[in-house]
């Protein structure tokens, strides 16, 4: 979601004068809380002040039971348990999309939601913490000096986009979703506020049927939420189930709003007769818009505005052209089905058989299990219960995040891997995760990049109702085998929304791609790309290697679809650089 804002909070005993802040975020609405905390913000009807200088919450926010209705104000006994919990209240008893500074006595409590709909980085320096929605605020009050860390950049291209607190610029750190940012004077520490692992160990032994009445009650609550914050949505669908599903619930709940699918040349990323049948089964008008070649420059980072890099250059024609809708039409937010295939666990592993053998024994619901995943995958079933074997024998390790090294130096590599790999949602407390449920909560961690990479269009909101809290939560109880029954991906939700969507819709098993449009941009662009990529910034920094680079353009040399997607995200990480390079400021440190 979009709302910009930019926090300063000082030890006690100074007093911070909002003229600096003013000059430089004129166009923020600006707020003092007590004598050492500012806030400024360009959406000040997304800003709650706590009474008695107690803090204050900036986003949306909703209660946890009851009707979907935005909350603007706490009653007093309310406001005395967040207070007394530092913000667990929030956590347990609301949900949205927000961060919350919470301050007790001498010390400031950060939180930041578990959906991570709403960014949140921070950076300290001569004694003053200051929060920001984006990196580029931070700049503005002169605290982004330091420049790219190499390293750091090298390890997100490896690791994938994965969520980390410290990020590819020097100066920035990050407040991960369901993470609490705690300031006491000079002394920063971080904590998990939200641990998907306690949902996940209980699933209370709900049949297949009352999880998808669950599943389908919460999407429909958090849809009609976030619906009533917009006056005109524009929809992105593509007629796959999770566009759908959101499209279902929005005619529920809403009378006006518009659909927007988009097509490419090739007809494996044509999908407007899927997103037709949608529009004309919800009544709403469908824009049926055209990756265009034009939209694509590559002096232009589809993620620019992030702290590292991991977009790709083709993002930015799908952006450009919704976004051209959305202003055609005056709508002020564009809404998605964005992270349904996280949340609803699309998966064609085995470990659904390990995690039921490890919740039940031998049982006949192993073998229903087995053949489930043998019909979903076309695996032979004695194949299925080797790799059920190999996830079992592998439940006690922690989750091995993958990562992908093509054309990155030795040396980088050796660089970004010091450290390992570590996220707090990874490696249950217990040490004794389901391996479908690791995999799953691994899921949810990948699409945070891309949630908050993608939270605003041309200053457009982009709203992803599907990675809310409550639906997150429930999804996280459904046993991972529930999730392929019948030998179907995402069952649970498609049974949840059976009623509600065409069954050609709900029976839809293959998705569309833009690979198509992405040959186009390599053809187009090759001798271009080829350049940037063996005499840009990452080459000459040590971060590509330039051999493997070249054998890529070699003549006649034929070029798979993997390959022209790494090369596209490693171009696109290339105008990141480019583009923090001409912004990164050097002022005198903030008074």
């Amino acid at each position: 979601m979009s709302i910009g804002f930019l926090v300063r909070l000082k030890p006690r005993g100074s007093v911070i004068g909002l003229q600096d802040h003013r000059a430089a975020a004129p166009e923020y609405l600006w707020e003092q809380i007590g004598t050492n905390i500012s806030v400024g913000t360009d959406s000040p009807g997304k800003l709650t002040l706590f009474p008695g200088d107690r803090g204050f919450l900036i986003g949306s926010l909703y209660h946890r039971h009851g009707p979907a209705e935005p909350v603007s104000t706490f009653p007093t006994d309310e406001m005395d348990k967040i207070w007394a919990t530092r913000g667990q209240h929030l956590v347990e008893s609301y949900w949205g999309c927000y961060v919350a500074v919470i301050i007790v006595g001498s010390s400031v409590f950060v939180l930041r939601d578990p959906s991570g709909a709403l960014p949140c980085y921070f950076s300290a320096s001569a004694g003053i913490a200051t929060l920001a929605s984006e990196p580029r605020n931070l700049a503005k009050v002169g605290l982004l000096t330091s420049g790219i860390d190499c390293v750091r950049l090298g390890r997100a291209l490896l690791l994938g986009g994965l969520p980390e607190q410290r990020t590819a610029l020097s100066d920035v750190q990050e407040l991960l979703p369901g993470m609490c940012l705690t300031i006491e004077g000079a002394l920063l520490s971080t904590s998990s506020r939200w641990d998907p692992w306690h949902f996940a160990a209980n699933d209370a032994g709900r049949s297949f049927d009352e999880h998808a009445e669950r599943l389908r009650r919460a999407i429909e609550a958090c849809v009609g939420g976030w619906s009533k914050q917009f006056d005109k949505p524009l929809l992105s669908i593509s007629g796959g189930l999770d566009s759908s599903i959101v499209g279902a619930c929005m005619k529920k709940f809403r009378r006006e709003f518009a659909c927007i699918t988009m097509t490419t040349d090739d007809p494996m990323g044509d999908e407007s007769t899927y997103s037709r049948q949608l529009s004309e089964h919800i009544g709403k008008n469908l824009f049926d818009e055209r990756f265009l070649l034009d939209d694509v420059s590559l002096d232009r980072s589809s993620v620019s505005h992030m702290p590292k890099p991991f977009g790709r250059l083709d993002a930015n024609a799908f952006d450009a052209a919704v976004a051209r809708i959305a202003k055609q039409e005056g709508a002020d937010a564009i809404f998605t089905g964005n992270g349904g295939d996280n949340v609803f666990f699309m998966s064609r592993s085995a470990r659904p058989l390990a995690d039921r053998y490890l919740k039940e024994g031998v049982s006949p619901g192993i073998f229903a299990t087995a053949r489930d995943i043998h019909r979903l995958t076309g695996a032979g079933i004695f194949h299925v219960f080797a790799q059920g074997f190999r996830a079992w024998r592998n439940s006690t390790r922690s989750y091995e995040w993958r990562t992908e090294a093509t054309l990155l130096s030795r040396d980088i590599i050796a660089a970004a891997k010091e450290g390992g790999v570590h996220h707090p949602w990874l490696c249950p407390s217990d040490k004794g995760g389901l391996p479908g449920k690791a995999a799953h909560i691994a899921m949810l961690v990948r699409m945070h990049y891309s949630l908050s990479a993608y939270s605003k269009r041309d200053g457009i909101p982009v709203i992803h109702p599907l990675a809310s809290q409550p639906i997150l939560e429930c999804c996280l109880q459904i046993p991972t085998w529930q999730q392929c029954n019948g030998g179907i991906d995402r069952s649970v939700a498609r049974n949840a929304f059976s009623a509600m969507l065409p069954p050609t819709l709900i029976a839809r098993r293959v998705k569309g791609s833009p690979h198509g449009f992405s040959f186009q941009i390599f053809a187009r662009y090759r001798e271009e790309i080829r350049e940037r990529l063996l005499d840009g910034y990452l080459a000459n920094n040590g971060i590509l290697e330039r051999r493997d680079v070249e054998r890529m353009f070699l003549p006649n040399r034929k070029i798979n679809v993997g390959e022209i997607t790494r090369l596209l995200m490693l171009v696109d990480a290339e105008a990141w650089t480019r583009h923090w390079q001409s912004n990164l400021v050097s002022s005198a440190p903030a008074s």
